[in-house]
């Protein structure tokens, strides 16, 4: 969006972040720090915002020898291009990542033990980078939290606009400069100013369809993070005359379930020992193996020929399974049992193969199960795709079932090309004034992501590029107009501490954890009746819908009925269940000092 005299702007500040997740979080919590009085945008509502980083382990990579590392990460890249000063500037950030836990979060982070020989061990010095993390246990929301408490920290110099996604980027026609963003807040379009910079760090595109065919060339991917991701960050660079670069890579974990939602279960089943072990394979469109199920991925990366690739997706493939095989999986007792079981409840089944081939449409279903059985009786070998021997077993009796699945999409990478200060290039690899750019959006990673290493590039991208945006520049004509424009109440930031003020009568007790998936702490009020519970109202909860938010109403009456906290937890929604449950107990203690 080309600015002229005619476009009035509606405010002002000194930064604007685009995306409040961990890396926009990170660039806004700097650039306050530097004294800058930020905007931060995110389209999705409360409760919804953290892009990836809420669904994200947590780990970040570390490592204490420069020259191993990088020389770790070129085998990586390998026989794509990297910028030098680029992979420079990240890896002398990644030795500084146990004093930046310690500096900036007051936290001692701990090596986690996962992959000690690297995600690539067969690469020289894979040892060398080694994960670590700022908190307890994976995959509950807690690094996410944790960033989101500093910008929350920071909320007399941070306003925070949900549900507010931006439309252009405001271009000076003659110095390229960046001078703000249009932002869609509240239904209306408002032209805001950027005194210093701009951040994009608004995410990847892996719930954009047309853009997933057109970079990706996948037709069908499942996403397993968020659903806000919709490209937009690409948009605003291609606008603003940015390169883009690491369009094509993306990382995954295997697949998912079949069903037609936006967000598909079980994304890690792949990764499940006693699944794929037995009378068992994955089919591809036309019922064929294509795919070594007993192989850990590596983010989705499969090995081929020396080399490791995204496998190219089917567009409706199954897990195909015998009878004996449903049955073993009925009755696992690992510790994926419960996603197991509930996993074969979606299975068809058909008393045949050919029938079962039929309802599926996988014409050469028949063909790949007389294989699979020829390889485990005959040659005792998988000459094709390597499946170690002794986790096959040759299909017996019918009936037999056929799961459907989706390949996955965790993040995509590509995004404006950056350079070792987060600026944003043009065409003629030119710095774009005032334009930064920080986290999966247009990363460093050309080819076969690590594990850990998005955590460590939103953390330092998230610092880069909010210092740099937050250093005053000189003042261009065209913002200053903005002093003249008023007030207005409806530009007000929408973050505020969450109020734990509460009210309790005779009897009752106010309870909070914040110890739930989401962000807004769970309250609970209770109700005593002697030492008898007899109500337990919940006042604030944002827990996820189909989970957490089932599960409370179903926690709610086995206390009452059982007189208890200890029951137990919600099949897929245990920190939910230990949050109420924590919540709860709290409540009753506060009831009785009554």
């Amino acid at each position: 969006m080309i600015y002229d005299s005619t476009l009035k702007w509606d405010a002002v500040y000194d930064v604007i972040v685009v995306g409040f997740g961990g890396a926009g979080a990170g660039a806004a919590r700097f650039a306050a720090d530097n004294n800058a009085h930020v905007l931060l945008i995110d389209s999705a509502p409360e409760g919804h915002e953290g892009g990836n980083t809420r669904y994200a382990g947590g780990a970040f990579a570390w490592s204490d020898n420069f020259a191993d590392l990088r020389e770790y990460y070129k085998q990586t890249y390998y026989p794509f291009k990297y910028d030098p000063k680029d992979l420079d500037a990240f890896v002398n950030n990644v030795l500084k990542m146990k004093e930046y836990s310690q500096k900036y979060f007051g936290i001692e982070a701990q090596y986690t033990g996962r992959r000690p020989q690297g995600e690539y061990p067969e690469y020289k010095h894979a040892e060398t980078m080694r994960s670590q993390s700022m908190t307890a246990g994976m995959y509950n929301g807690g690094f996410w939290k944790l960033l989101r408490k500093k910008v929350y920290e920071r909320l007399d110099k941070i306003d925070v606009w949900f549900e507010s996604p931006a439309q252009h980027l405001i271009q000076d026609p003659n110095t390229k400069t960046i001078l703000g963003v249009q932002i869609k807040h509240q239904g209306i379009n408002r032209n805001v100013a950027a005194r210093n910079g701009v951040v994009l760090s608004c995410g990847g595109f892996e719930n954009n369809q047309d853009m997933v065919q057109t970079f990706l060339g996948q037709g069908s991917l499942a996403p397993i993070g968020t659903l806000y991701n919709q490209g937009k960050g690409i948009d605003l660079a291609v606008e603003a005359g940015a390169r883009l670069w690491h369009m094509s890579n993306y990382d995954s974990h295997g697949f998912s379930l079949r069903e037609g939602a936006p967000r598909e279960k079980f994304a890690y089943m792949i990764n499940w020992k006693s699944l794929f072990n037995g009378s068992i394979f994955v089919a591809g469109d036309d019922g064929t193996r294509y795919y070594r199920e007993d192989e850990e991925d590596r983010h989705g990366y499969k090995y081929n020929h020396g080399n490791w690739i995204m496998q190219p997706n089917q567009n409706h493939p199954h897990i195909i399974m015998d009878q004996r095989q449903f049955e073993q999986l009925a009755h696992d007792d690992s510790d994926k049992a419960e996603q197991i079981k509930s996993l074969i409840t979606y299975a068809i089944k058909a008393e045949t193969i050919a029938e079962l081939a039929d309802k599926i449409a996988a014409p050469k279903l028949a063909e790949a199960v007389s294989d699979f059985n020829f390889l485990v009786n005959e040659k005792k070998r998988d000459m094709f795709l390597n499946r170690k021997i002794e986790t096959m077993r040759a299909f017996g009796a019918g009936p037999y079932y056929a799961i459907p699945i989706r390949h996955n999409i965790l993040h995509t990478h590509g995004g404006a090309r950056r350079n070792e200060n987060c600026e944003v290039l043009d065409m003629e690899n030119n710095v774009i004034p005032h334009l930064y750019e920080a986290g999966e959006l247009g990363d460093i990673f050309a080819t076969k992501y690590i594990g850990a290493n998005s955590i460590a590039d939103l953390l330092i991208s998230g610092k880069i590029a909010g210092e740099n945006a937050a250093w005053p520049k000189r003042k261009m004509a065209e913002v200053d107009v903005v002093t003249g424009a008023s007030e207005n109440p409806d530009l007000k930031s929408d973050a505020h501490a969450s109020s734990t003020d509460f009210e309790s009568g005779p009897n009752q007790g106010i309870g909070i954890s914040e110890n739930g998936i989401n962000d807004v702490p769970i309250v609970v009020r209770v109700t005593m009746s002697g030492d008898k519970i007899s109500q337990i109202e919940t006042l604030q909860e944002k827990e996820t819908p189909y989970l957490g938010g089932k599960a409370i109403p179903v926690l709610t009456n086995e206390m009452i009925e059982k007189q208890t906290t200890e029951v137990d937890a919600v099949s897929g929604a245990s920190t939910t269940s230990a949050a109420f449950k924590e919540a709860v107990n709290q409540a009753i203690e506060n009831a009785e000092k009554q």
